[in-house]
């Protein structure tokens, strides 16, 4: 995926669902003080929340950079609800 469709994505709201190096990973955005943060993470694991999309792309999760795995998965790969 690359970063544009994942910024378009997320501009939009839409809920991404992911696997990668045989894990699944969703991103996805609840509400936290009347606030709209970005939340990922691994199914059932640890969560990364983060502010805009941008701060998601260039964060680490579990010693992995997120552009590095994301930019990695083809689009046609993530499921978008």
């Amino acid at each position: 995926m690359t970063k544009e469709q994942l910024f378009e994505w997320v501009d939009t709201g839409r809920e991404l669902e992911l696997s990668y190096k045989g894990k699944n990973y969703s991103i996805i955005y609840p509400e936290i003080d009347n606030k709209r943060i970005i939340s990922f993470c691994q199914f059932d694991d640890e969560v990364l929340d983060v502010a805009t999309v941008d701060e998601l792309w260039n964060s680490t999760y579990k010693g992995i950079k997120l552009s590095d795995m994301l930019s990695s998965i083809p689009e046609d790969d993530v499921y978008v609800y």
